[in-house]
C-alpha cells in the first residue's frame, strides 16, 4: 500500500485518517497588555501538540465531515468512543496519553467501519484493566 506523508508521520494513502478534523482549544495572546488570554475553539486537518493546550482542554476528532467521532473532555477526565461509551482517567495528563493511544489505534484503517471497530476493541481493552 502506498504511504503519504501526513504531518510527522506517514499513513497509508486510503487512510480514513486523511479525512479526518480536529477541534481543540488554543490560548491566543491578549488584544492589549491589560486583556486576559482569550481561549477559543480552533478546527484544523492536523492533529494539534497536545501539550501546548490549556489544562482541562476538550479536543475531538472527526471523521468524514462527523460520520464518526472520538474526544477528549478535559473537565470530566474521559474519552469517549460514542455518546455514552467512555473510558474515565484519574489525571489530565493520563486522560491525553489514553485519547493519544486511542487516535493512534484508529489511524491505520481504511474505512470508516474499521476505524469504529477499533475504538471499541480500544474502549473494551481498557474497561478490562485491573484497577490500580
Amino acid at each position: 500500500m502506498p504511504f503519504v506523508a501526513w504531518g510527522k508521520f506517514s499513513t497509508p494513502l486510503n487512510s480514513a485518517v486523511r479525512n479526518t478534523r480536529w477541534s481543540y482549544l488554543v490560548a491566543r495572546p491578549p488584544h492589549f497588555a491589560s486583556a486576559p488570554v482569550v481561549v477559543e475553539t480552533t478546527r484544523s486537518y492536523e492533529m494539534p501538540a497536545t501539550p501546548t493546550l490549556p489544562g482541562g482542554a476538550d479536543m475531538r476528532v472527526e471523521f468524514y465531515g462527523s460520520a464518526c467521532s472520538f474526544w477528549l473532555d478535559g473537565g470530566r477526565r474521559r474519552v469517549y468512543v460514542g455518546r455514552f461509551d467512555y473510558a474515565s482517567f484519574p489525571s489530565d495528563e493520563e486522560a491525553r496519553n489514553a485519547f493519544l493511544t486511542l487516535w493512534w489505534e484508529v489511524e491505520g484503517p481504511e474505512s470508516l467501519a474499521e476505524v469504529g471497530r477499533a475504538a471499541v476493541r480500544w474502549l473494551e481493552r481498557w474497561r478490562e484493566r485491573p484497577a490500580v
